[in-house]
């Protein structure tokens, strides 16, 4: 057997270079077949004995094994079934959100109405969504009637009616909690 440098593993068309020491098994007869080259002397080592290395997988292998793939097939199962299910619905705002939401709706429209001078003729002019709870209706040019829906419970305003005796305080309706 001959030594060959790494250099020669890396690129098959170098030519391989033989060093000064060269085995064949009738030189050390005490040598191991699986012997290994270490340092420079050429002294050899013993490779790893048949009982040491490990027959196959440990005894808990197989039943974590099983385990992974179960709970794997049991999480696809479950995210799937919520992808088919979609979204949860929104939940239902309390009476006092409600009048939170009208409260803004109102606000909306009296800010376009001090900028143009006049209501809006739709609830999109006033930048609020025509498609959601809002329900607006266009009088006359100073007059409007806006209503929420928020899940079941319908409120509506009349600008005719001072927005104070309705609404209540500004700072009461702009609180962030549920406090009424």
């Amino acid at each position: 057997m001959k030594y060959e440098s790494q250099h020669d593993l890396i690129d098959l068309e170098a030519r391989a270079r033989t060093t000064d020491f060269e085995f064949d098994d009738s030189d050390d007869p005490e040598a191991p077949d699986d012997a290994y080259v270490i340092g420079e002397d050429g002294r050899m080592v013993g490779g790893l004995d048949r009982d040491d290395v490990a027959t196959g997988p440990s005894r808990w292998a197989k039943p974590a094994a099983f385990v992974l793939g179960a709970l794997f097939v049991v999480m696809t199962v479950w995210n799937l079934g919520r992808l088919i299910q979609g979204p949860p619905p929104p939940p239902i705002p309390s009476p006092f959100q409600t009048k939170q939401a009208l409260y803004l709706g109102v606000m909306r429209i009296d800010a376009y109405r001090r900028v143009h001078g006049v209501v809006p003729n739709s609830l999109a002019e006033a930048g609020l969504p025509e498609a959601d709870a809002y329900a607006y209706k266009r009088v006359d040019p100073a007059h409007y009637v806006l209503s929420f829906r928020g899940g079941g419970s319908k409120l509506e305003y009349d600008s005719s009616e001072p927005k104070e005796s309705f609404f209540g305080s500004p700072k009461d309706m702009l609180t962030m909690g549920d406090s009424k």
